[in-house]
C-alpha cells in the first residue's frame, strides 16, 4: 500500500509598500514589523502556509494558504 508523505512549509513575512519579504523566523518577523510600522503605517505581516505531496516522483503542491498576522506587531491597547 502507498502511504502518503507530506510536508508543510510555513513563512513569516512583511508587506513594505507593496513589496514582501520573507524572514526565517516568527519572532524576526514580528521585531522587524515593530519597527517598520513605526515609519510605515500600512506595514501589514502575514504567515504564508504550503502544504506539498512528496510521495510521487516529483512532489506537488497540495494547500497554499496566507494568513493576515498584522495584529501580531501592533501595539495592543488596553
Amino acid at each position: 500500500m502507498l502511504e502518503i508523505k507530506m510536508k508543510t512549509i510555513t513563512r513569516w513575512g512583511l508587506t513594505i509598500d507593496g513589496c514582501d519579504v520573507f524572514f526565517p523566523t516568527k519572532r524576526t518577523a514580528i521585531n522587524i514589523g515593530k519597527i517598520a510600522l513605526r515609519t510605515n503605517p500600512g506595514t501589514k505581516m502575514f504567515e504564508e502556509y504550503r502544504l506539498w505531496g512528496i510521495s510521487c516522483k516529483k512532489s506537488r503542491l497540495i494547500d497554499e494558504q496566507r494568513f493576515d498576522r498584522t495584529f501580531l506587531i501592533q501595539d495592543q491597547i488596553g
